[in-house]
């Protein structure tokens, strides 16, 4: 079965949402799936670029027999609401041209790992052009981990 897992955290990533959806797709691909992955560039848990992942560029790779398609993304030094809202969004806009040219692969299922929702417009136009099942997969819900952090909130209030 082609699988499309499709998500901004991704190994190498060592805790969280990247470290889950390597482990998945690297047993995904171990159990003879033909896995791909569009990702971001690593940067969690430190809100820091990993070193060599500098630039505007997009990158291919294989980690644990996954093709992995690396976008760009604005990752804020000092996150806050408004600039963790821009880091969602940067995701979802640089990774949809990367998101699309797998309509010529047409996969069979695309897992969504959220965050982040901006990325479900996307998601849903793909699985409608290749008749994939879409999965959303919802590990850390944006909104809610915003206004836990109290980032959300205004001074004051």
């Amino acid at each position: 079965m082609k699988i499309l897992l499709y998500g901004i955290n991704y190994s190498p990533e060592l805790t969280g949402i990247g470290k889950y959806s390597g482990e998945m797709g690297a047993w995904l691909a171990a159990h003879g799936h033909d896995v791909r992955a569009v990702t971001a560039f690593p940067y969690y848990p430190e809100w820091k670029l990993a070193p060599g992942a500098k630039g505007p560029f997009y990158r291919r790779e294989s980690l644990a027999g996954v093709s992995v398609t690396r976008c760009p993304l604005y990752v804020p030094a000092r996150p806050n609401a408004w600039r963790r809202i821009v880091h969602l969004l940067s995701f979802a806009m640089s990774s949809f041209p990367a998101l699309l040219l797998q309509w010529r692969w047409r996969p069979d299922v695309l897992v969504l790992v959220a965050p982040t929702l901006f990325c479900v417009p996307g998601a849903w136009l793909l699985s409608r052009l290749t008749d994939a099942r879409l999965v959303l997969h919802v590990q850390d819900y944006e909104v809610d981990a915003m206004f836990g952090l109290k980032m959300g909130q205004s001074k004051g209030v």
